[in-house]
């Protein structure tokens, strides 16, 4: 699937999504997958022409919430129109850096799934067994009585 952005000078770009990885550390500096999401410009047939933008960007550190990414507003103030499209949702969360915000969005995981592949699996397969270690290691997830999420053994 493609997407139509339209670029500073109103020209409209079409854009197909892909999956690559970057490499993130969590808090202990075990090496874990990130999501990348670059956008090849492509032509009338879907055929790619060339890399047209980097949409997420790295701060090297693994993100506990599942499919999501700091998105790059700076270099890609055309953002908003693709989250418009229906490919993620944006959270609450941000990253300051320098004089730049970076919004939080989570993926949607058929988008991911689509654009994704071998990249994406190997993502989810790390990101599941990652979270499975640490629940296991620290009580993972409990409902207490009045039925709010807290953590084990907190």
């Amino acid at each position: 699937m493609t997407y139509t952005i339209t670029d500073l000078f109103g020209n409209d770009i079409r854009v197909k999504p892909r999956v690559e990885l970057y490499s993130v550390r969590d808090f202990m500096n075990t090496e874990l997958p990130g999501l990348a999401i670059v956008l090849d410009e492509v032509d009338a047939d879907s055929n790619p022409i060339d890399e047209y933008a980097v949409l997420t960007v790295s701060f090297g550190e693994f993100i506990g919430l599942k499919n999501s990414a700091y998105i790059d507003v700076n270099n890609c103030p055309f953002a908003e129109q693709l989250l418009k499209q229906g490919i993620a949702e944006a959270t609450p969360f941000s990253k300051e850096s320098g004089f730049c915000s970076y919004p939080l969005w989570v993926f949607k995981e058929d988008f991911l799934k689509e654009h994704g592949g071998s990249n994406y699996k190997q993502y989810t397969s790390a990101c599941d067994e990652y979270m499975e270690y640490i629940n296991s290691m620290f009580g993972g997830p409990e409902e207490n009585e009045e039925n709010e999420l807290t953590l084990g053994g907190m």
